[in-house]
């Protein structure tokens, strides 16, 4: 009888000074809970010299609704951006749709819709860096479309994540490819 011999490998470990902040500077998720019973919402994510924030200029319940990222004037580099959002109803037992119809109008920006890509993974990625000082609004304004739904509460929850602008902290970190030049980022699903 032959015995199978076990080969321990060893696992090499690349980590590059700024990601190695952003993974012990941004332990986990930044989660941005928008809700139309509570407007007076900040969040904020702090990575070795960068800092992004989610800014929401917004009105009680449904209606104007800004929404948007921006990397602070005090950070030192142009970030990778990508976003993600969900939905959510009450105690979740209301369904989003209706008749195969979304209940709710999210009014996308251009910059949205024209800047950011689906990387088919719950998340947006932005076509460009995130300069400092800079912010990109993505969202203007939610519409309910069906007014039965006015006793329910509604939450649209926005995640962000952000890290420096290179090829390696894109592979390494989110597992995409991502070619930036000149303040483009080109990504490759």
């Amino acid at each position: 009888m032959k015995r199978l011999k076990k080969e321990k490998k060893s696992k090499k470990v690349i980590l590059l000074p700024v990601l190695a902040l952003v993974i012990v500077g941004a332990a986990g998720l930044v989660v941005y809970a928008l809700s139309h019973n509570n407007s007076d919402i900040s969040g904020e994510l702090t990575l070795g010299g960068a800092g992004v924030d989610i800014i929401e200029d917004s009105d009680e319940g449904f209606g104007k609704r800004e929404i948007s990222f921006k990397n602070r004037a005090d950070s030192n580099m142009p970030v990778l951006l990508r976003i993600g959002y969900s939905e959510t109803w009450g105690d979740g037992s209301v369904s989003n749709t209706v008749n195969g119809a979304n209940v709710v109008t999210k009014n996308w920006t251009s910059d949205f819709t024209t800047d950011f890509v689906d990387g088919g993974d719950g998340w947006y990625y932005y076509k460009k860096t995130l300069a400092p000082d800079t912010a990109v609004q993505v969202l203007s304004s939610i519409a309910l479309t069906n007014n039965s739904y006015l006793a329910y509460d509604y939450d649209l929850v926005f995640r962000f994540e952000a890290i420096q602008p290179t090829a390696d902290a894109a592979l390494e970190l989110w597992g995409k490819t991502v070619v930036v030049a000149d303040g483009a980022a080109t990504w490759t699903f």
